[in-house]
């Protein structure tokens, strides 16, 4: 979407936004294995009534997709010039990405802690809130996008980091709205004073299930994001 509406600003904006966004792509897989492992693991626990472990679940989820969302972070903030310049040697496009990714990088942090929040709340038969709350953070970042790239109500045209900005306000939002409608009595919540607590058996369980799904993800978003640099 953010390279999209770039497209009818300038070409270099275009193709820089999406050379940079393989950055989070890249940090998708992993979350998405996370995710996956704690779908598997927490629909078990709910059709136990374990809350307390589910709860546990949600604090592993959270400190691993944290860490990862870290490093990322880190990497955006820091070297975005070196993340760049893993898809493309154009010093124009390297200085667009690395500009976008110093804003962006901030969604990702807003991202790990949201999507732990949804995968939660669809094993635990919440999954029409977990849409809606999907379905508004895309229309937003789209309202947003169409703001920020061509300053539109009185905004400052910004272009690749108009894009960024949108993409981490609506990640702001989303979260906002997971911990909203997860204050509600039925919904499962994060341990936050638990939260480094180890429980070395749900750890053992978890990593089972979730290398393996990591593997085959890191496996096709490899081979696209190749496709995507050598293009």
């Amino acid at each position: 979407g953010d390279a999209l509406m770039l497209g009818r600003v300038a070409q270099p904006e275009m193709t820089a936004v999406s050379l940079a966004t393989q950055v989070q792509f890249v940090q998708n897989i992993f979350l998405m294995a996370i995710a996956g492992a704690g779908s598997i693991l927490g629909a078990q626990y709910w059709g136990k009534g374990d809350r307390n472990t589910l709860q546990s679940l949600f604090n592993l989820m959270l400190r691993y997709a944290l860490l990862l969302s870290l490093l990322f972070f880190c990497a955006c903030e820091f070297i975005p010039g070196i993340l760049m310049k893993a898809f493309t040697g154009d010093p124009e496009l390297i200085a667009i990405g690395s500009a976008y990714l110093r804003i962006a990088g901030w969604s990702y942090l807003l991202t790990a802690v949201s999507q732990s929040y949804l995968a939660v709340m669809k094993v635990t038969d919440h999954v029409k809130p977990c849409a809606w709350i999907s379905s508004a953070a895309v229309i937003i970042n789209i309202l947003l996008n169409a703001v920020f790239i061509f300053g539109l109500l009185g905004a400052p045209r910004m272009q690749a980091r108009g894009a960024a900005l949108a993409t981490t306000l609506s990640r702001l939002i989303e979260l906002g709205l997971c911990i909203a409608v997860s204050s509600g009595r039925d919904y499962i919540r994060p341990g936050w004073s638990a939260l480094f607590r180890r429980d070395r058996q749900l750890s053992h369980d978890f990593a089972r299930q979730c290398l393996p799904l990591m593997g085959g993800s890191l496996l096709w978003g490899v081979d696209f994001t190749s496709y995507t640099a050598i293009l």
